[in-house]
C-alpha cells in the first residue's frame, strides 16, 4: 500500500489541472495522485505521527474512531480532525456502518517525487 506522492509549485499545480480538465493532458499511470505544493504541506500532513498512526489502523484494523483513540492514546476530538485531514488528502477512508464509522488506512509507505525537472515535462509552462 504505497502512494505516490508528488510535490511542484502550486502555479505549475494549477496549469496542470486545467490542462487535465481541458482535455489538453492526460496523466500517466505512473504519475502521482496526491500533489503538495511544497515538503512543508507535506511535512504537515504526513508528519511522522500520522504515518504511524496509518500503520496502527492498518495492523490492528479498528473498528469505530473511539476504538482507534483508544488504541492510539489520541483524544477523540484531535483524532477526528487528523483523520479529516488525512482522508482529503485520500490517505484514509471511512466506512459507514449504521451509526459506525470505521477508519481505513489506504496507504501505510510513500513515495515522493520532487524532481523540478521531472514535474516541468507533464507541460509545456
Amino acid at each position: 500500500m504505497k502512494a505516490l506522492i508528488g510535490v511542484m509549485p502550486e502555479e505549475i499545480i494549477r496549469k496542470r489541472v486545467l490542462s487535465i480538465a481541458k482535455g489538453e493532458y492526460q496523466p500517466q499511470e505512473c504519475e502521482p495522485k496526491v500533489w503538495f505544493t511544497s515538503m512543508i504541506a507535506l511535512a504537515q500532513v504526513l508528519s511522522n505521527e500520522n504515518i504511524a498512526l496509518l500503520r496502527l489502523m492498518d495492523k490492528q484494523k479498528p473498528e469505530t474512531i473511539s476504538e482507534l483513540a483508544a488504541l492510539s492514546g489520541r483524544h477523540i476530538s484531535n483524532l477526528s480532525t487528523t483523520l479529516k485531514t488525512l482522508n482529503s488528502h485520500g490517505f484514509v477512508d471511512f466506512e459507514k456502518t449504521g451509526r459506525s464509522v470505521k477508519p481505513k488506512a489506504l496507504f501505510t509507505d510513500f513515495e515522493i517525487i520532487v524532481d523540478q525537472q521531472m514535474n516541468a515535462r507533464f507541460f509545456a509552462a
